[in-house]
């Protein structure tokens, strides 16, 4: 895989950012296999039909540029959320922690250039079957994601092991798949139910949603399978 150059000018980085803002445009709204390098250079007002490979070289580096673009972005709001908050003498409510999770994406939707689009190409990407998404949880660990995992493990000690970590990931993937959702419904008729909720409710509600869902007790048929996991593990030891 080519990669992309690294010695900009101004006027290469701008363009740079051009070529990024419009293939997550596009990709947005026509999917990620339905796009090419030659729409993406037309749709930045590209003369130079080879501006796309110069500076990403394939398709799949301009993705990754995309994705590398607005996770920064992401992880920089996250942070100021994550210094922002007041002390604490224990852990954390959940719900704090699920909004550190939610509210920079929000934040990023409404305030960002290109922010309408960044959601709908994240939930495209989290869908997409070529997404390792191991390889994506593992690079966001070290970041803010990291920080809010930890929180909310120590929020959650009765939560077993074995379902923290699928949890954690669901809750990361329908609040993306959410967000995007509501952006795709901003742009059909009026009429929906959707539209008669106010955005700031809409938003506290899916927080809500998934703070519950993630605190919520394990039945006795999960217990049960956990049993029979750790037993398996222990006779495999």
């Amino acid at each position: 895989m080519q990669k992309a150059r690294t010695k900009l000018t101004p006027t290469s980085t701008r363009t740079r950012e051009q070529l990024i803002l419009a293939g997550e445009r596009l990709f947005a709204q026509q999917g990620i296999d339905n796009v090419s390098l030659r729409q993406i250079n037309a749709e930045a007002g590209q003369r130079n039909s080879s501006a796309s490979h110069y500076h990403f070289g394939s398709k799949e580096s301009l993705i990754n540029a995309i994705c590398e673009y607005r996770l920064e972005r992401l992880n920089n709001r996250r942070n100021a959320m994550l210094e922002a908050l007041p002390p604490a003498a224990g852990p954390r409510p959940v719900s704090t922690m699920i909004g550190v999770l939610v509210y920079p994406m929000v934040e990023e939707i409404e305030g960002a250039e290109g922010g309408h689009y960044c959601i709908q190409f994240l939930s495209q990407l989290l869908s997409h079957p070529t997404m390792d998404l191991l390889k994506l949880w593992r690079s966001q660990f070290g970041e803010s994601i990291g920080q809010v995992y930890y929180a909310l493990r120590t929020a959650l000690p009765d939560v077993p092991d074995e379902i923290f970590g699928p949890r954690f990931g669901l809750t990361w993937v329908l609040a993306v798949n959410a967000l995007a959702d509501r952006e795709r419904l901003n742009g059909v008729a009026a009429g929906l139910i959707h539209h008669h909720t106010l955005p700031v409710l809409y938003v506290s509600n899916l927080v809500d949603a998934l703070a519950g869902m993630i605190a919520a007790p394990a039945s006795a048929a999960t217990h049960a399978e956990i049993g029979e996991l750790r037993a398996r593990g222990q006779r495999l030891a």
